[in-house]
């Protein structure tokens, strides 16, 4: 897992979803659980199961969800999954992720803020992206925002 200090938030950077509940030393949070954090994909046949190829919340810890430091919120970002996805599906997948921290960042009051919020969730996924075609988390040969 790789951290990366945003800013005003937290870059998470792991191989497969559970190491997001590695790092926060916890078993569920927001939802979901470890346990079904574990299966690649969703099916339904055998029970739950969760796909999770980005998650932005709160910072668990953060029980007043103030998303201030120390608990700043986290976006993380599973690259075991994006090996899946060709250069624009993994764009998209981070500006959604994105758009998560910036309304996040707003106290969700994003009414007379659109084009704000919009231009901050573009402009941090155009950092994302820059940092994700140098970090080398899987394979210490290839980065994950190369080219499919």
């Amino acid at each position: 897992m790789k951290k990366v200090d945003m800013g005003k938030y937290i870059l998470l950077i792991g191989n497969d979803a559970t190491e997001v509940f590695d790092y926060y030393k916890v078993e569920e949070m927001h939802g979901l659980n470890r346990a079904d954090a574990q299966a690649e994909e969703v099916d339904m046949t055998v029970g739950n199961g969760v796909y999770i190829y980005g998650l932005t919340n709160y910072d668990p810890a953060d029980k007043k969800l103030t998303a201030k430091t120390p608990y700043k919120p986290f976006l993380f970002l599973n690259m075991g999954t994006f090996k899946k996805y060709n250069v624009t599906e993994k764009a998209t997948a981070i500006m959604h992720e994105t758009m998560h921290m910036s309304i996040l960042l707003n106290n969700w009051k994003i009414t007379d803020k659109e084009e704000e919020v919009i231009t901050f969730a573009e402009d941090e996924a155009n950092k994302i992206i820059e940092k994700l075609k140098t970090t080398k988390v899987e394979s210490p040969k290839k980065s994950f925002f190369t080219r499919k």
